[in-house]
């Protein structure tokens, strides 16, 4: 939707507060001015508990708004047993304060971490963010039991008016909160406006993915005695939530925004019970900008031959990346590498022919969306030996049946496919620049990662969803501007098929549903018409690693700020 047709819609307030409370929320909501406020944007990850890539979007978001003029500071839990907690000369203590939660009064403890210039403000509890998982040691959402998370969340958003209040920080502010793990901010900064423990606030929400979560009766009192619930299912945070913020609900790119009302995937399954919710509060697709420097990753000499119809000089340097990868993984060294890749007949990767091209798939190992499975279906169908696959998944479950399956297709496609299921501590970006493409066979995609392979000089192949298909300009549709290409299933789901699928633990079995193997039969078809660019049309290949400056471009956080801005507007009319 477009942010000019939102209209504030007070109905949810009602099912927490009284006529004349609303009244006052209202007018707390419009002294805020959205062009001074102080921007509080709280976010469940930080530079020490990190898991996808929500950190980086917060980091880079931060610095933009920094460096536009504004007054902002970053809300985060402080994880306090994960291997990256944070050293004492880290952090500095700013105050003290109480939090009343489930009927007790929790001492609570603030931080502040300086990085770039930025403020990161810390809530530190006992019993509180002590996430701690053997597989996972820096992923703040892991929990033994589920339900942890759920507290630990409420919690926090219980406490974010407290500390808001310690920092002496109570009017003109403009609360930015991601997923739903932050969404019970929107009550209890409320309540705490109404007890005038705030001044004046407006909240907004960002949804980075579909993910949400059930809220028991017993759950929403710990924070508040206000509210009940209709009907006979439990309703989730977002459910309750998501009404009770100020402006429409913002996600992380324009097509994503439209798929979670239209997708399938997303209609039947993810987010089948927020359909009403969504279309009541509206949604707004925001754009990230890039996860890193925009630079371009070949000289300027290159693109300048290029453009005089010689690709001899950008195709010898992308060769000099490549060539230095496989140096590198030729040597790489840990007992956790499934798979090898070697140059053909017996040599050395070092000696791989130049025409055989590598393929890189990373990210994220979740069953649900990144694809990893798919890939691997897609691997089985390619002819040994014409192709090589590296793959960075991060693992958090080494026993569940997808960590099993790369480990089967690692040991019988050995030689083509190394599989590193680790964050690589070398040789990530490496292979990040010397790759022949990336692949992304993403089920879904909020966003997407498709720039960051840009900024190294290497086009992508990706499944046509979410951000990705803002991100990459297929070259079989568009010669002249080509990035990469994208790809889709031509048989479409089932009703119900998508929910099959993503209830199917067995990745191999996934195989029998036809959405599922239409998805592998076009990625093997997509792999294959790669290939042949790479090997046979090397000018059209050229044009491609050229393309990816300008697309790059096409993305920056100057940008986004101004989308969200147009959105705190909304919140605070």
């Amino acid at each position: 939707m477009e942010p000019t047709s939102w209209k504030h819609d007070l109905s949810g307030l009602y099912s927490f507060f009284s006529d004349e409370e609303v009244a006052r929320l209202e007018s707390a909501r419009r002294q805020v001015d959205a062009s001074t406020a102080t921007i509080v944007y709280s976010v469940y990850e930080n530079p020490f508990a990190k898991s996808g890539g929500i950190f980086a979007v917060a980091d880079f978001y931060l610095q933009a708004l920094l460096k536009a003029g504004r007054d902002v500071l970053l809300l985060s839990p402080y994880h306090s047993r994960l291997v990256t907690v944070p050293c004492e000369s880290d952090v500095t203590k700013l105050a003290d304060c109480s939090v009343q939660f489930d009927g007790r009064s929790v001492a609570t403890e603030v931080f502040e971490h300086r990085r770039n210039g930025a403020r990161w403000i810390l809530v530190k509890a006992d019993g509180f963010f002590e996430a701690q998982h053997g597989s996972s040691p820096t992923d703040p959402y892991v929990h033994a039991d589920d339900h942890r998370l759920l507290i630990d969340s409420l919690f926090f958003s219980q406490a974010i008016p407290q500390v808001l209040a310690a920092l002496h920080l109570t009017q003109n502010i403009l609360l930015h909160v991601q997923d739903w793990e932050l969404a019970a901010t929107a009550l209890t900064v409320k309540c705490a406006l109404l007890d005038e423990t705030l001044e004046s606030a407006a909240l907004v929400l960002t949804s980075h993915n579909p993910y949400d979560h059930e809220l028991l009766i017993s759950d929403l009192h710990s924070l508040t005695q206000r509210g009940e619930f209709d009907g006979q299912d439990p309703p989730s945070v977002y459910q309750q939530m998501i009404p009770l913020f100020d402006a429409p609900v913002t996600t992380v790119s324009t097509t994503f925004a439209a798929e979670l009302t239209s997708d399938p995937l997303q209609t039947e399954h993810f987010t089948n019970h927020l359909q009403h919710i969504f279309h009541q509060q509206g949604l707004v697709g925001v754009n990230n900008g890039l996860f890193g420097q925009l630079k371009a990753p070949f000289s300027d000499e290159a693109y300048k031959q290029l453009s005089a119809k010689d690709s001899q000089l950008i195709l010898r340097e992308k060769l000099a990346k490549r060539t230095a990868m496989l140096e590198l993984l030729a040597v790489y060294q840990d007992e956790r590498i499934l798979g090898t890749l070697d140059g053909g007949q017996e040599k050395p990767l070092a000696e791989l022919p130049d025409d055989i091209p590598v393929y890189l798939m990373f990210g994220r190992m979740d069953p649900g969306q990144k694809g990893f499975d798919v890939l691997l279906r897609a691997i089985e169908q390619m002819p040994r030996g014409s192709a090589k696959f590296i793959l960075t998944p991060i693992v958090t479950d080494f026993s569940d049946q997808f960590y099993a399956d790369m480990c089967r297709v690692a040991q019988e496609c050995a030689g083509d496919v190394a599989i590193y299921p680790f964050r690589m501590q070398q040789g990530y970006m490496e292979a990040m620049a010397g790759a022949t493409f990336a692949v992304m066979p993403s089920l879904y995609e909020p966003f997407g990662g498709a720039t960051e392979p840009y900024l190294s000089g290497t086009p992508v192949i990706a499944r046509a969803t979410g951000g990705l298909v803002q991100q990459i300009v297929d070259v079989r549709q568009d010669q002249k501007n080509g990035t990469g290409l994208l790809f889709r299933e031509t048989t479409g789901p089932a009703a119900g098929e998508w929910r099959q699928i993503q209830t199917t633990h067995n990745p191999q079995e996934r195989m029998a549903f036809p959405c599922y193997q239409s998805m592998v039969n076009e990625l093997v078809s997509t792999l294959t018409h790669a290939s042949e660019v790479y090997r046979n049309d090397s000018h059209q290949y050229a044009s491609m690693l050229a393309n990816l400056h300008v697309q790059a471009q096409e993305f920056s956080w100057e940008k986004t700020i101004a989308e969200y801005q147009a959105v705190y507007e909304l919140a605070t009319s």
